[in-house]
């Protein structure tokens, strides 16, 4: 069945970004529920995995043994740590095998390639290996996408992996310190630890360690982690709609799955670390300058002039390509917003937009929104002066496009915008009903999306409210919601009384101004402005 796009599936999908090939993270059998060197090359405490269940996770093989651990990011691409791969002959001699269970077996569905090129990041220095440890392997081919072979998706600009979110790592590495290794494929479940307390642990090492690009994983007490065999491998977090997102490449640790507890206490070499990885936020763009090589009828990707149509691909009786990579920015004068209006719309339809899709960022890469199906989007005001497109497309079903117009509007326009079309919000300033203070319409459905700055919560502070009144607010009413998938709501409001001030405790609230069919009254007028919070302390 085509789903299309609507509005109110708009407020779900807004929240998630490209992926880097079409069915990113999806286990189609999911088994759960919603000297240096000597430490590279690192699963510990875990458990056997089931066929299938990780079906971007590979093997590098040197005279087809297996000796490192990849993940599929698109059909032609691996991501694997730069200390696997520094022999400067490797390429003539290594193999990559997609859908690998027990390394003893052939198993059904498993795929061998050859490597066409070897990228390691520019930054990695085998002297400090711990650091940029990244490498990308071009495939001689490309995998064949089926149940048991699908890459892993990469993580969005700006995405988090919090203190404390519980990620998984898997490989074909030993099973203990200096112990066997195992045939078939691994698995653990690892917390993501704080930057200060992985920085604090390294340092206490013979050698402390620091780098730009590391995150650390694992438990103080020790008994689960990575170990020799599995460096090179994932670490995968799970996003909030269930996509597997590649947070990190397992890199090192000292030991495997040593407490790191009292290090002080203890002698050098009896000393532990957590599980170290690769930060894949790090090294983004990197990966993206390399991987999305696909051309566009846009090379400059600069939108001229204050307004202007962009129409994409160019003849509208045309489809677009497969393999697509489009970006095109706008700047229009500093204190000008912009209007975003479309006219036609044809993008390849799933649920999550996980195929093909057009994402529309801010000038500062904050997410706005991200559309695929057949039905236009609500026009799009964005209170910036810059905003960055991004078209992508996978290898399978394609559609004609889309055709919007733009234009830079003064910020007078935004008050009632949100009635007119959807807006986004990025500074301080007044939302109001339509026609205030006259009457609202009947049928009213208006929505604001607020965006305060890193370490801000929002404030909405009513200045005039007279919205007709029952005692459940279900006939008109002004809502404020946590984030846009409307889960979490803060207020809902209606009546003659003024209400209190609302306030948020992230720095996203979702606003929606609903009336019915009867009465209507003079409606609503707020400002709305950031405050800046210190820990968990909020600054007046």
């Amino acid at each position: 069945m085509i789903l299309s796009f609507s509005f109110s599936l708009f407020f779900y999908l807004i929240w998630f970004w490209y992926r880097s090939d079409s069915r990113c993270g999806q286990k189609p059998h999911e088994m759960k529920p919603w000297n240096n060197f000597n430490h590279l090359t690192r699963i510990v405490g875990g458990n056997q995995v089931k066929q299938g269940s990780h079906p971007w996770q590979v093997s590098l093989k040197r005279w087809q043994r297996h000796f490192c651990g990849g993940t599929i990011v698109s059909a032609q691409w691996v991501v694997t740590a730069a200390h696997c791969v520094l022999d400067r002959h490797l390429r003539d001699y290594l193999n990559i095998t997609a859908g690998e269970h027990d390394l003893s077996l052939m198993d059904e569905g498993e795929q061998t390639l050859p490597v066409k090129a070897i990228i390691k990041h520019p930054n990695f220095n085998p002297k400090r290996p711990m650091n940029y440890d990244i490498a990308l392997v071009m495939l001689d081919g490309a995998f064949n996408f089926s149940s048991s072979v699908l890459p892993a998706c990469l993580p969005d600009v700006g995405e988090k992996f919090d203190p404390g979110d519980v990620c998984t790592t898997c490989g074909w590495g030993r099973l203990k310190e200096n112990g066997i290794l195992p045939q078939v494929l691994h698995e653990v479940d690892l917390p993501i630890i704080d930057h200060k307390e992985c920085s604090r642990a390294l340092s206490t090492l013979r050698n402390p360690i620091r780098g730009d690009t590391l995150m650390c994983a694992g438990f103080p007490d020790g008994g689960k982690d990575a170990c020799q065999g599995d460096s090179g491998g994932p670490l995968l977090c799970r996003r909030k709609h269930g996509a597997w997102t590649l947070a990190g490449v397992t890199s090192w640790g000292m030991g495997c799955a040593r407490s790191w507890n009292d290090n002080m206490r203890k002698k050098y070499d009896q000393r532990g670390s957590p599980g170290v990885f690769t930060d894949l936020r790090k090294v983004l763009s990197w990966i993206q300058e390399n991987v999305n090589t696909a051309s566009c009828s846009t090379q400059d990707g600069k939108l001229p002039s204050n307004e202007g149509e962009l129409r994409f691909p160019e003849s509208p009786k045309h489809f677009y390509q497969n393999n697509q990579l489009c970006v095109w920015t706008l700047l229009v004068p500093e204190g000008m917003h912009i209007l975003l209006n479309f006219s036609h719309f044809d993008v390849e339809s799933d649920t999550f937009c996980d195929y093909d899709s057009l994402s529309v960022y801010s000038k500062d890469d904050r997410l706005v929104g991200r559309f695929c199906g057949v039905d236009s989007p609500l026009p799009i005001l964005v209170s910036s002066n810059g905003i960055k497109l991004k078209f992508v497309s996978d290898n399978k079903a394609s559609g004609t496009g889309f055709s919007m117009v733009y234009r830079a509007l003064s910020p007078d326009a935004l008050p009632d915008s949100g009635c007119g079309s959807l807006a986004v919000l990025f500074e301080g300033g007044v939302i109001q009903s339509m026609n205030y203070p006259e009457p609202y319409n009947n049928l009213a459905d208006c929505h604001w999306i607020i965006h305060a700055p890193e370490n801000h919560v929002i404030k909405l502070t009513y200045e005039y409210f007279e919205i007709e009144e029952n005692e459940d607010c279900s006939y008109d009413s002004v809502t404020a919601y946590e984030d846009v998938t409307k889960e979490e709501e803060i207020a809902r409001s209606c009546g003659f009384a003024v209400p209190a001030p609302v306030l948020s405790t992230s720095s996203m609230m979702l606003i929606i101004f609903h009336s019915d069919e009867t009465e209507t009254f003079g409606g609503f007028r707020a400002t709305f402005s950031f405050i800046h919070v210190a820990g968990k302390r909020i600054e007046a």
